[in-house]
């Protein structure tokens, strides 16, 4: 038996009832996915190619290899995913390995070159953002270690300074090269001599793998856990 659909008048009558119940709902719910999403603050996690040829990802317009190469050493990407500062997507951040890991103290401890790469989602002061991975580096590694980093850190902080101002689009590489040390790239221009502290560049990727990184969806997004994708 079908029941009677009921009249525009009783839909309108119903209304202020159902209005108070919808208002309490999580705006989440209310809202279109992406919105969602951004409130979330959720990081796109990349699962580690399983053999070359990859197809490569795309992180809100951002095209992220399933590889990367530095000098003859062939790297793969662990992971990716988005920084988000309160609903606002600040940048993707990729992280290549000699050989994927899901474990952040063996991404820390691997020997062999590795590179994370930081493509830019918005304009972002540039002494801001230095001053942030200097705040981020001291809250995940011990005192003595963090003493040894002020050099390095304050020329890193005073080469993001003097640029000002980073743009959409733009594309910082930390690389680091065994022997040599962690090398900085800005839209593939050589940024000054090498950090040559052999500790320098797992120190500083202590910022997105650290016990208090920069965010913990973004962490998983790098260690490969796709279960925490969008």
């Amino acid at each position: 038996m079908r029941l009677p659909r009921p009249s525009s008048l009783a839909r309108r009558a119903a209304l202020p009832l159902l209005l108070p119940l919808l208002l309490s709902l999580p705006m989440c719910l209310a809202l279109p996915r992406v919105a969602c999403a951004a409130q979330a603050s959720p990081a796109l996690a990349a699962s580690p190619p399983s053999a070359a040829g990859a197809t490569p990802l795309k992180l809100h317009g951002v095209v992220v290899p399933p590889g990367a190469q530095v000098g003859s050493s062939p790297l793969r990407l662990n992971g990716a995913g988005t920084r988000y500062f309160l609903i606002f997507k600040v940048y993707v951040a990729e992280l290549y390995l000699p050989r994927t890991t899901h474990s952040a103290k063996t991404a820390l401890g691997m020997a062999g070159p590795k590179l994370m790469r930081l493509v830019m989602l918005r304009d972002v002061s540039g002494k801001e953002l230095g001053d942030k991975l200097t705040e981020d580096i001291k809250n995940n590694v011990p005192a003595a270690d963090f003493a040894t980093m002020i050099t390095g850190l304050a020329r890193m902080g005073g080469l993001f300074a003097d640029r000002h101002e980073l743009r959409e689009g733009d594309v910082v590489e930390l690389t680091d090269v065994p022997g040599k040390g962690m090398q900085i790239s800005i839209n593939g221009q050589v940024e000054g001599a090498p950090y040559a502290d052999a500790n320098f560049f797992d120190n500083l990727l202590r910022v997105w793998l650290g016990p208090r990184p920069a965010s913990q969806r973004l962490k998983k997004a790098l260690l490969g856990h796709s279960d925490d994708s969008n």
